[in-house]
Parts: structure tokens; C-alpha cells; sequence
């Protein structure tokens, strides 16, 4: 059960490979990419930018992701978010999660993004061709 901070970037089949493998005892394998999106209101994005302080994050991850965990059991879970300068369609976070049943893989799945959407701090700057703006967070 692993949250990593990354630049470099997410190789979705690999880490699926590799956590499939790992995790081959389980009933199911459940996944999210969430990736850098092209057009912010009609405009076209260059490149997104994502700055964080390590130790916070790392911090509301652990606190938070315990608590989806005391509701619901899985065996494993792998999720990456990337940081630094990102293109548009570029891998931007991956959820991995292995369970005994896909009802409480899927649930932890979709917790856990909304959860790292809304209670992780990212500073988000969005480059366009004539400005750049901070993104405001997003709760959908």
C-alpha cells in the first residue's frame, strides 16, 4: 500500500503489469488515469505546472486514506500523482487498487481520487498562449 509524489512520468502498463503480478491472489484489479486536460474554458492549455510541500501531502494522504480504509477492506493500493511541468494528455495520477470483491476496490477507487481532487495541497498553474493562471480547485 504505496502514495507516491512523482516527476517523472506514469507508465500506465507497466505499473498495472507489475501490481496485477504482485497482487495475483486478489479478485479484482480496479484503476483510474486521470490525465492533463487540452482546453480550460475554450483555451488551450501548453503545459501545467504542479508545485506541493512534500511532508504536508504525504501527511493528508496517510490521515485520509485511513479513514476510507476503516470503511471498507482491500488488499492493496498503489497511487501516483505527478508534480512539476506537465502536457496536455500527459498521465497526471494513477489509482491501482487490488481487492477480494470489486464493489470495495471500485469504492476505494473513486474515494480516493475524489479525496486527493479535494484535500491534498497542489498548486495548479495553468499556461496558456497569451497568460497563465492558478487554478482554483474543483470539486466535483
Amino acid at each position: 500500500m504505496k502514495v507516491f509524489f512523482q516527476k517523472k512520468k506514469i507508465i500506465f502498463h507497466t505499473e498495472l503489469k507489475k501490481f496485477s503480478s504482485k497482487n495475483k491472489f486478489s479478485g479484482s484489479i480496479s484503476s483510474f488515469l486521470g490525465k492533463v486536460r487540452p482546453h480550460r474554458n475554450r483555451k488551450e492549455i501548453q503545459f501545467l505546472e504542479i508545485e506541493f510541500y512534500k511532508k504536508m501531502a504525504y501527511y493528508q494522504a496517510e490521515r485520509n486514506l485511513k479513514k476510507i480504509l476503516s470503511k471498507i477492506q482491500i488488499d492493496d493500493f498503489l497511487i501516483i500523482h505527478r508534480y512539476g511541468k506537465l502536457y496536455p494528455s500527459e498521465n497526471i495520477i494513477l489509482v491501482l487498487v487490488a481487492s477480494e470483491h470489486r464493489k470495495d476496490g471500485l469504492t476505494f477507487t473513486k474515494k480516493s481520487v475524489e479525496w486527493f481532487k479535494k484535500e491534498i495541497t497542489f498548486w495548479k498553474k495553468e499556461t496558456f498562449h497569451s497568460h497563465s493562471s492558478w487554478v482554483q480547485p474543483e470539486y466535483e
